[in-house]
């Protein structure tokens, strides 16, 4: 079951959204400066790409719509809804097959983070706005990355299961500066329950929705983080799909029925427990440095803010540019070698934060093979 919280009033043409004051530890004096009010822009296609086996073409220029959109999704809004609720962030495992049999709700989720935790293991920062399932999971350890990572989301509700004191003593850090909403398993939050069918720590969900009400009278919702200018057809070439190696690798595939990439990991199909395939559509390839975590020694931090090279796959295309992002609650810049901004389609957003090198386009054989 879904829920969704709105309030309905009148919308101009544009969907104007203020975001709350965030940043990093080290940047808190700069943020100040920046300005935090960004206009919402959704993007239509009135005439979809077409895919053969060999090549993806589009018949028509996307066609370009101002209007009212989720800010996270780009998806058009319902005339006359205004949402107020913020956004919901949760931490959820990738550790091994088991955790991704119990996976629930990540297929509901505007942009997925995946980041690097130890040892090439990933870790997904799931973002809920336009949807709120009552059970995601399962649900894990905060890490010393996911300040910067979700410091450019107005404040969102933050969940977790699990960290080191000094993981902890961060979060409750941002907490207090007013860059999150600090929920954690560790301390009996009545919004977590454990499942029956899956045994610890593969059992632990969460209710977005409950989540919700932890907001307060200071909580605003997110403004966008990515342009969806949906122009990918006219920046790019044709792509059957990407693959990114990690300790598990993962294979994005092109689908043109679904209007997205299937996602597998090691060649099998990524699903959720529900039977859901994981099919965002879009996914950005940030490449990021990685250092050793000085909180935690067996981990490192993805470094989300400054500048590098970016693969945007999307509409079956690839777009190869440049991502920046100057402080940490800017939003991403994405921009070709010419200086034209890299538009996402509206939908969810798969965000790989993956070093240098680790990136490749699939060749046709092996999307075909993948499927």
């Amino acid at each position: 079951m879904t829920r969704h919280r709105f309030r309905l009033g009148a919308l101009a043409a544009c969907l104007v959204i203020l975001a709350a004051c965030g940043g990093g530890e080290e940047d808190d004096a700069a943020v100040d400066d920046a300005s935090s009010t960004t206009t919402t822009e959704v993007a239509t296609t009135t005439t979809a790409p077409t895919t053969t086996a060999e090549t993806t073409t589009s018949t028509a220029a996307p066609e370009v719509v101002l209007g009212p959109a989720w800010p996270l999704s780009g998806a058009a809004l319902d005339e006359g809804a205004e949402v107020s609720h913020p956004a919901v962030v949760v931490k959820i495992s990738n550790n091994d097959a088991a955790a991704r049999a119990a996976l629930r709700g990540l297929d509901q989720a505007d942009v997925v983070f995946e980041e690097r935790i130890e040892q090439e293991a990933t870790r997904f920062a799931a973002v809920f706005h336009s949807s709120l399932p009552t059970e995601v999971g399962s649900v894990r350890s905060g890490r010393t990355s996911d300040v910067d990572i979700v410091s450019n989301l107005s404040r969102p509700v933050f969940a977790f299961s699990g960290a080191n004191d000094g993981v902890h003593a961060q979060i409750r850090q941002a907490d207090s500066a007013g860059l999150l909403i600090r929920v954690s398993a560790d301390f009996g939050d009545r919004e977590f329950s454990r499942i029956s069918d899956f045994r610890a720590p593969n059992n632990l969900v969460v209710d977005t929705a409950a989540l919700i009400d932890r907001a307060d009278d200071d909580s605003v919702p997110p403004t966008q983080i990515f342009e969806y200018l949906n122009n990918a057809t006219q920046l790019g070439t044709p792509s059957p799909g990407a693959f990114v190696s990690a300790r598990e690798s993962a294979e994005y595939v092109w689908s043109e029925s679904t209007g997205g990439y299937k996602r597998s990991q090691e060649g099998q199909p990524h699903v959720t427990r529900d039977g859901e395939r994981i099919t965002p559509a879009n996914v950005v390839v940030l490449t990021t440095t990685y250092v050793q975590s000085q909180i935690d020694g067996t981990s490192v931090d993805a470094i989300t803010i400054g500048t590098g090279p970016v693969v945007v796959y999307s509409n079956g295309y690839r777009v190869e540019g440049t991502w920046r992002r100057d402080f940490p609650r800017d939003p991403y810049t994405l921009t070709t070698s010419d200086g034209q901004t890299i538009g996402l389609a509206p939908g969810q957003t798969w965000v790989s934060l993956t070093p240098a090198g680790t990136e490749r386009e699939l060749s046709v054989a092996e999307a075909d093979a993948i499927g």
